[in-house]
Parts: structure tokens; sequence; C-alpha cells
């Protein structure tokens, strides 16, 4: 497939198109150089011929003295080696309009003129140097090995380009440890290196906030785990019941920031699933009564990361079940989306404060993490989170098209 943008297309047609100037220009160049050859053979012609009715009473020494310092040297024959040379149309004109009856030939690279004259022909050679082509041809060749050598070293440098391009890419995707240094001295290099610098601070930088969650979530593991063996052991009281809704929640929450982690820290690992498979994964993760979700389709196979869509999902079918007015929830599957339908009150903001991280839940009508996490996981599979709200009901959809 041509890509049309690509620098290195662009790159191939100029340097073509500058090769077809070059051409054009040389075969200008050696044609105008042709017909100055046929006028200077014209010109040549009219001199022999005036110099021989001048000499008409000279002795043949001294016509041939005379010739011979005109360039023009007698001969008694052609050789075989000898071919005619045709004259334009033009020039023929002129030696006729002149009187003139002369061919003229060349023999092993020299001209000779066939002046006939009294019945007689009369070959002369002339010794005169002549303009050559390969003035123009040693241009054309010089400046095409230029321009040549000068493509071959723009697509050399240019050349990286490439393997930056799939280097990038591959880091996008998650690999690392791979080179983006370069030792050469242009642009490119620079920006190679001043990539590599980049990733590597961001490597750092995420290293170092990897291990600050993970420090972070275990630290509150520990006393969260305590607190709720705490609530077991303890009587019964609506404050006990309270405390221990609290703790629940705080472990959802470290749970959430886990699956952040998790999904900003590791590649895809993109596989085909069925996504019926995925959902009822999902509700059952989630501990609500399958009555309440009423699932429509779901038979078909999508490629993408089974545990991180998974959890997309989940998310998605949380939110619409905790804010759900009536039951049950729907979810609708074809070939090209998944919706999850749920009848709730409007939102009290926009849908784009709600998808960020860290809304509060309660009071404002922020949606929490749930929805911040589901974007992130269709925004690492290029896929699009839309939402709509008709006739009472919340429409939250994955698109599979990838953007």
């Amino acid at each position: 497939m041509i890509r049309y943008h690509s620098v290195f297309f662009k790159l191939h047609a100029f340097f073509f198109l500058a090769l077809v100037v070059l051409a054009l220009l040389s075969m200008s160049a050696y044609h105008e150089q042709q017909a100055q050859q046929y006028r200077l053979l014209t010109h040549r012609s009219m001199e022999l011929s005036q110099i021989l009715s001048k000499l008409t009473y000279h002795t043949c020494d001294q016509q041939n003295q005379e010739l011979a310092g005109a360039g023009f040297e007698p001969q008694a024959s052609l050789s075989s080696d000898a071919h005619r040379l045709p004259l334009p149309p033009a020039m023929q004109r002129k030696l006729t309009f002149n009187q003139l009856h002369v061919e003229i030939y060349e023999e092993n690279g020299e001209i000779i003129y066939a002046l006939l004259r009294n019945h007689c022909t009369m070959f002369y050679r002339d010794t005169v140097e002549r303009n050559s082509y390969y003035f123009v041809w040693g241009v054309f060749f010089v400046l095409f090995g230029g321009l040549f050598s000068m493509y071959l070293l723009l697509w050399r440098n240019l050349r990286p380009l490439n393997h930056l391009y799939r280097q990038i890419e591959r880091y996008r995707a998650g690999e690392k440890n791979f080179p983006l240094k370069n030792d050469g001295k242009d642009e490119i290099a620079l920006i190679s290196n001043a990539l590599y610098t980049a990733f590597e601070q961001e490597e750092k930088l995420k290293k170092s906030r990897e291990l600050f969650l993970r420090n972070m979530m275990h630290e509150l593991k520990t006393p969260i785990t305590k607190g709720k063996l705490i609530v077991e052991l303890e009587d019964p009281s609506p404050n006990i019941t309270l405390l221990g809704k609290l703790f629940t929640r705080m472990e959802h929450l470290i749970g959430q920031m886990a699956q952040i982690e998790k999904m900003h820290a590791f590649a895809l690992t993109k596989a085909p699933i069925l996504l019926d498979t995925m959902l009822h994964a999902a509700i059952e993760h989630l501990l609500i009564d399958p009555k309440n979700v009423q699932i429509r389709g779901g038979t078909h196979t999508i490629t993408v990361d089974q545990h991180l869509f998974t959890s997309a999902l989940q998310n998605l079918i949380d939110n619409a079940y905790r804010h759900a007015t009536s039951y049950p929830i729907l979810i609708e599957c074809d070939g090209e989306k998944v919706c999850i339908i749920n009848s709730a009150e409007p939102l009290k903001r926009p849908v784009e404060e709600a998808l960020q991280a860290f809304v509060t839940e309660r009071g404002e009508g922020g949606l929490g993490l749930g929805l911040y996490i589901a974007q992130s996981v269709c925004d690492l599979h290029r896929f699009e989170l839309s939402y709509s709200y008709e006739e009472g009901r919340h429409h939250f959809c994955i698109v599979f098209d990838e953007r």
C-alpha cells in the first residue's frame, strides 16, 4: 500500500521529478548541440564552395595549399567505412538555394565533403576540430551521479525513522529494554536519543509510582483486615454494621486501585474470547443476583485482554446495579458493541467528570473509580466508551471498532 503522506514517498517523488527534469534538460542540450553541428557543416560546405570558386585558375598545388590553410584536405575517394550524414531539410534547402551540390559523409569520426562540379566529384576531409557530444554526456552523468548520491545519502539518513517508529510502537505496546540510542550526529539521532532519555525517565517514574502504590496498599490491607476481624468478633449493633460496611468499602477501593496499577503497569495480552463468558464472570465476581441482570446476545467473540476487559465490564455492571431504581438491568450485545442499560435519575454532573478518577460517589453524583477504570481499559484497547441518557435510562456502551 502506497502511503502518500510518507516522507519516503515524497523523497522518491522529488528525486524522480529531478531525474526527469535532468533528462529533459540533457536531451534539450543534446538536440541544441546537434543543431549547432548541422549549422557548422552547412557553413563549412559553403566556405569550401567559395574557396573553390576563387581558385578556379590556380594550379592543383596552389589549390591544395589554399584548401589546407582553410582546414580542407583533398582525398581521392571514400572508404567502405564512410556513411552519409543526412542534413535537416532547412539546411539542405539553404545549400540548394546557394547552388551547392554537396554530400557530407562521416568516415572514422572525420567529416568528408563530396562536392560535385563539372560532372566530377571531389572529396575533401575537414581537418578542423568539431564540437563533440562528450561535454553534454559528461555533464549529464556528473549531475546524475551527484543526484543519485544525494538520494542514497538522504534515504540512508531517513531510514532510521522506520526503525524508530517500530521501537516507539513496541514501547507503547508494553515492551521494554530495547535500544533507542543512536550514535549518529543528525537530527534523527538527536530525536532518538531524546526519546530514549524521556522513556528512561518515564520508566523510573512509573517504577517509583508502582512501588508507592504497592507499599501503600500493603500497609492499608493490614489494618483493614484486622478491623474486619474485630467487627466479626463484636456483638451486632448499628455502629458495628456501619463500621463493617466502611471496612468493606475501603477494601473495595484498594482493589480498584490495584486494578488501576496493573492496568498501567503491564502490557495487554490479547486473545479471542466469547463475550458471554466475560459477562458471566463479571456478574459472578460482583456477587449479585443473576435474576436482576438480563443479557441479550453475547455470542460474539472479540479479541481483548480477558482480565482487564472483564474488569471493565464488572465496573460498568456494578455502577449500573448500584444506581438502578428498578431491576433487572439490561446488557445488550451485538457484533459492534456491548451496552449496559439501567433505569436511574440523570447524572448531576457531566459524564466527562464522572469518568475521572477519584470523583466522590455520594452527595455530588460522582461515580468513583469504576467508570475511570472502564474508560482506561477502553483506551488501552482503542475502543470507545459512549454514554447517553434516554427515556429515564442510562446507556453505557463499549464500541469495539478501534479508533
